[in-house]
């Protein structure tokens, strides 16, 4: 495992050349990953003094929008700029597209109001995308047959114009029309980016490496060579491609590592939290709780409702569960909560990570995680966290007994016992545990994951110096 502790400063250390970030798009509703890669994004402009260009490939994705909306929220700090491999074209002239006179004409067809792509379906194995400009014309088709995809443009008038073979040939020249012209090395976030980018290993100025956000792994896998989540195995099959491959946890990294050998180049690096510490630790309510999670299967917020209401009816406790998130179980969740007095569900509230602060315990009953990092914000603020002990994160967060506690994963009467004994720890007992964790949320602050990301950078940099 390699896992920088420490980087030398900005003054010391070699030119990190240029940064930059891949993902496919930045939806309106985006979650977890998006918000990291955000974060992570406007951490290395600010402390490592480089600017970071967030590269999306989205053709749907109107650009200024994106931006204007992301500026509005925080999102995007100072360094820190978003492109798309579409927007330049659609505000080229004609004459830079290169229209070819010798062709016949294009389609004649028209984007509808504010549509920027239509997907349409040519057969069994062929489809095709049409990209318009924000002024409704056809920009671009992009057609995919047997596997194979091609892109040709459009003047503003219907006319052929420059086309390429191959979307990897449209996506690398655009790319490099995006970077700057020096060695840059790119963090990929985007699962539909995996192999575009792997192919990229040998192309001069462009480092690559690989940002492993969620479980590669079943629930159930035995051990590192156990039953691969989805599409995830094609996921591992690129990873010896890259200049490096960046985990959240030393877990998965351990993992990674005896599934695959040697040959793939490992770091560990979490995400980072702002701690912010509470001037006093005492005095809240031993029974209150507080769950942050998206209300969809994969999070299981059900077991934490019925852990929290079997140990309300077996210790007549007055137990509180405040629960923050939204999401496709909503009404499900809402039914079973109006058998439980004390839960309440708040649906998505900006910044609700602030009740940690105010509760004594939080719950994680996730099926897996990528680190679980609202773990380390809970314990930042002296909230003791029980969390399912999942691939990935909790184990490598949570030291059991200590900061808090980790339960086997799916047992909700195991769950039930936890919030019973923490809810049952004197004041004396609880405020040492809080302590615990601040201390533990430590490794997690922003400085730090800057200062291992700086030290992964500088090694990718000097490895592949141009």
């Amino acid at each position: 495992m390699t896992e920088p502790d420490a980087a030398p400063g900005a003054a010391d250390r070699p030119p990190l050349g240029g940064l930059a970030t891949a993902t496919w798009s930045i939806p309106h509703d985006f979650g977890g990953m998006t918000s990291a890669l955000l974060r992570r994004s406007r951490l290395l402009a600010a402390h490592l003094g480089e600017p970071v260009r967030i590269l999306t490939y989205a053709p749907g994705l109107d650009v200024h929008e994106a931006r204007r909306r992301l500026e509005r929220r925080g999102d995007l700090g100072p360094g820190v700029t978003l492109h798309n491999v579409w927007e330049d074209l659609r505000e080229l002239p004609d004459e830079a597209l290169g229209p070819r006179d010798d062709a016949p004409a294009g389609p004649r067809v028209r984007g509808r109001r504010a549509e920027l792509v239509r997907e349409e379906r040519l057969g069994d194995d062929a489809t095709r995308t049409l990209v318009f400009r924000g002024d409704r014309s056809l920009l671009a088709i992009e057609e995919s047959r047997g596997g194979r995809r091609t892109i040709e443009t459009f003047t503003r008038s219907g006319r052929p114009a420059r086309s390429w073979p191959t979307r990897r040939a449209f996506w690398l020249e655009r790319t490099r029309a995006l970077l700057p012209d020096v060695p840059t090395s790119v963090v990929v976030d985007s699962k539909e980016l995996i192999r575009f980018f792997a192919t990229l290993r040998d192309e001069p100025g462009i480092r690559t490496l690989q940002m492993v956000h969620g479980a590669h792994l079943a629930t159930d896998a035995a051990d590192a060579h156990g039953q691969v989540v989805g599409r995830r195995g094609r996921l591992l099959g690129a990873l010896a491609d890259y200049d490096a491959v960046v985990l959240l946890t030393p877990t998965q990294e351990r993992e990674i590592a005896e599934r695959l050998g040697p040959g793939v180049r490992t770091f560990v690096v979490p995400n980072s939290i702002d701690v912010d510490v509470p001037a006093d630790l005492t005095g809240r309510d031993p029974a209150h709780g507080v769950m942050l999670a998206s209300l969809d299967g994969r999070k299981r917020v059900d077991h934490a409702v019925t852990a929290v209401d079997a140990v309300r009816r077996r210790t007549g406790r007055p137990l509180r569960l405040d629960v923050y998130g939204d999401g496709p179980e909503r009404a499900a969740l809402r039914r079973l909560a109006a058998r439980s007095p004390g839960v309440r569900l708040h649906g998505h509230v900006p910044g609700a990570a602030a009740r940690f602060a105010e509760a004594s315990f939080m719950l994680l009953t996730s099926r897996s995680e990528g680190m679980g990092l609202v773990l380390a914000e809970a314990m930042a603020r002296g909230c003791l966290p029980i969390a399912y002990d999942v691939r990935y994160g909790p184990a490598d967060v949570v030291t059991h007994g200590v900061d808090g506690f980790l339960v086997p994963a799916g047992d909700t009467a195991a769950l039930a016992a936890a919030v019973e004994q923490v809810t049952g720890l004197d004041e004396a007992a609880l405020l040492a545990m809080r302590q615990a964790a601040v201390r533990s949320a430590q490794r997690f602050d922003d400085s730090r994951v800057a200062r291992r990301w700086a030290e992964v950078l500088t090694r990718v940099a000097a490895a592949r110096p141009a």
